[in-house]
């Protein structure tokens, strides 16, 4: 029965993956045959290989088309997978593609380091396939996400060249991140909240995820850059509220706001704050990947008036990003 379903599972997922091009490096070559049996069963039938990092580089240089997921061991000779790491993320081609670390339970100690060189996770030797699958799904959907976020910065700056004159975006302009999981534009989150009991709005409430130091990136880079930093932002939220029974909106000035629509704890800052955080590291954002420096950011509180209510709604989104001013000064 459990054999069952777990086909079933993998089944699913397969049908739902894209062709996702993979790329393992592992000097053992058991272990490249058992990783390149496994993907092809959860459906990932375009796997390469490469025995040393040496030759990892020399096959993504030579490659038509660019890997969508490296898997590298740690503990190779010459070159090991956290300088590998390291010299893959100077490639911009794959300054965001995801990097899974494959490491045995000695080799732990390596695994900051390897975050730190830019590894987005890791799986532990010896591999479980649950562990594996839901590692390469997680992988798959960062990477489908990355190539959303520079679809739409392609058509911003293919927009911009057919305009006459510069593309001017102000820093208080909402931002629209269509077709991302929990996003709702301005107008919607507004009529969202509108329509929720008031009882159920105190209960859940917003918090305010501040890029605080956007104000410096926006006097400091294109319209485009500035629009590709709040498009990863999106995907940050997006992925790191699944499950939450939370949507955000982009209120401007590098500011979201996110209402959660159950019940929600005292801690629901804490937790928002955390897992934003979390997904920022794996997605790369805390470490200057954007090619600037790194997204900074701060989070308000669950808020009410000074009288104990809510006011009116459009007082209440005032107030969020208020607090939030306050907390970045």
């Amino acid at each position: 029965m459990e054999t069952s379903m777990f086909q079933d599972e993998v089944s699913a997922r397969c049908k739902s993956n894209y062709q996702m091009k993979i790329l393992v490096v592992d000097d053992e070559p058991v272990l490249i045959d058992f990783l390149t049996m496994a993907l092809g069963a959860l459906g990932f039938e375009n796997v390469a290989s490469a025995r040393s990092g040496t030759e990892a580089l020399a096959m993504m240089k030579s490659a038509r088309d660019p890997f969508g997921c490296l898997l590298l061991d740690i503990q190779m000779p010459d070159m090991d997978g956290v300088a590998l790491c390291a010299e893959i993320r100077k490639n911009q081609a794959y300054a965001r593609t995801p990097i899974i670390m494959l490491t045995a339970m000695s080799d732990r100690k390596y695994i900051e380091t390897a975050f730190s060189a830019g590894a987005n996770d890791y799986i532990t030797k010896p591999f479980q396939i649950d562990d594996l699958m839901n590692r390469i799904d997680s992988a798959a959907r960062l990477s489908q996400q990355i190539m959303s976020a520079d679809r739409l910065v392609r058509q911003i700056a293919s927009a911009c060249q057919r305009q006459s004159g510069p593309f001017r975006l102000q820093f208080e302009d909402p931002v629209s991140f269509e077709n991302t999981p929990g996003y709702l534009d301005q107008p919607t989150f507004r009529n969202f909240i509108d329509r929720m009991e008031r009882s159920q709005f105190r209960h859940g409430g917003v918090v305010s995820v501040k890029v605080s130091n956007a104000s410096d990136m926006y006097e400091n880079v294109s319209a485009q850059e500035f629009v590709a930093v709040l498009t990863r932002m999106s995907s940050v939220l997006s992925t790191a509220l699944i499950g939450e029974s939370c949507h955000f909106t982009y209120a401007g000035s590098g500011c979201f706001l996110v209402i959660k629509t159950t019940a929600g704890k005292p801690g629901f800052p804490d937790e928002v704050a955390f897992r934003v955080k979390k997904e920022m590291s794996r997605q790369g954002l805390r470490h200057g990947s954007t090619g600037l420096h790194a997204i900074e950011i701060a989070i308000g509180r669950v808020f009410r008036s000074p009288a104990g209510d809510f006011g009116s709604i459009d007082e209440s989104l005032a107030r969020a990003r208020e607090r939030t001013q306050v907390l970045c000064a």
